[in-house]
């Protein structure tokens, strides 16, 4: 008997006919078509947006997936994306902290405790690879987002050293009132 990896044409075959028949989500026969290498290029305009991103995370290298991912980074995640998903690929295709600063502060202030690893938090990582110093001014994109991580009440338990742990990394005060001095 073949494998799996043997029959790679034949299952992309397979799924693209149920994909095309409507059997299920549409996004989710998207994520497996992109996990085979199929060209989804053509789903980046898909009046879906669940499709569209979908289709933007397996072409992030095409200026379209580019576009799509750093324009829904600012909003929750469609149903069927993951959050940490989104970011991770903004945080893979921005240039730069500066070009997703406006969509990571709407992040930051609605995510839960719960992305300091894959959501808030390693934007926080990507906003500051090196710890904040005070000879080194907070730019206004970083002042903008600790801003934000001020307004969110989820990551301001003293008990979580989950929030508190990416704060340190980042060189920030652990004190809420302390980054709010901050930031003015």
């Amino acid at each position: 008997m073949r494998s799996l990896a043997d029959r790679r044409e034949e299952l992309t075959l397979l799924l693209l006919e149920w994909s095309e028949r409507g059997a299920g989500p549409q996004a989710e026969w998207l994520r497996f078509l992109g996990q085979l290498g199929v060209d989804l290029r053509d789903r980046l305009i898909d009046p879906d947006p669940t499709v569209r991103l979908r289709a933007a995370l397996v072409h992030e290298d095409d200026p379209r997936g580019r576009e799509v991912i750093l324009a829904e980074l600012a909003e929750p995640p469609p149903p069927g994306v993951h959050q940490f998903a989104l970011v991770a690929a903004a945080i893979r295709v921005a240039a730069d902290f500066d070009e997703i600063a406006t969509a990571a502060c709407q992040v930051a202030s609605r995510d839960s405790w719960a992305g300091f690893g894959d959501g808030w938090g390693a934007l926080v990582r990507f906003a500051f690879p090196e710890p904040y110093a005070t000879s080194r001014p907070l730019t206004e994109p970083r002042r903008a987002l600790v801003r934000a991580l001020v307004t969110n009440d989820e990551l301001w338990d003293s008990t979580n050293g989950s929030c508190g742990l990416v704060f340190k990394q980042a060189g920030l005060p652990r004190s809420r009132s302390a980054c709010r001095r901050l930031v003015g």
